[in-house]
């Protein structure tokens, strides 16, 4: 897991040179839409939505394979909680490769507060549940192929 802002993204570019055309698109980006899906190249593409917070009860981990998540605010505060992933993780849902989703029941460890301009960054060993945050927030969530990613580092 990364969290930075997107005035750092210089920084973060020393680590992942190839993360360049992400931070060019956020930066660049009006988010003037809503609920869009926006092809960026290479296999990354962006969601935009405005979310609102999901109910206490539904606030399960979930842990991606293929993609890696960024999650930028561009509107509002977000919180997201983190676990790291290992073998002791009680199931929800089991892996879904269409989706690129499993779920979770565990307890998280971190809670993350992200604010305008700030992201985090989740790798597959990152289990998170996004949106429990206690009001609406405009983010924009870019999914990057883990493969694109590590194969060019």
């Amino acid at each position: 897991m990364l969290i930075s802002s997107i005035k750092n993204c210089q920084n973060i570019l020393k680590l992942f040179p190839n993360l360049d055309v992400v931070f060019n698109f956020i930066k660049n980006h009006t988010f003037d839409e809503d609920n869009a899906k926006i092809d960026i190249g290479t296999g990354i593409y962006a969601v935009i939505q405005t979310c609102q917070p999901k109910p206490k009860q539904e606030q399960w981990l979930e842990k991606h394979e293929k993609y890696i998540d960024l999650q930028y605010v561009i509107c509002g505060n977000e919180r997201i909680v983190w676990k790291f992933f290992d073998d002791g993780f009680k199931v929800l849902k089991e892996y879904d490769s269409n989706k690129d989703i499993a779920f979770y029941s565990n307890i998280p460890d971190i809670y993350i507060d992200l604010k305008e301009t700030e992201f985090a960054i989740f790798f597959p060993e990152d289990t998170h549940a996004p949106l429990c945050c206690d009001s609406t927030v405009k983010k924009c969530i870019v999914k990057i192929p883990t493969d694109y990613l590590y194969n060019n580092i």
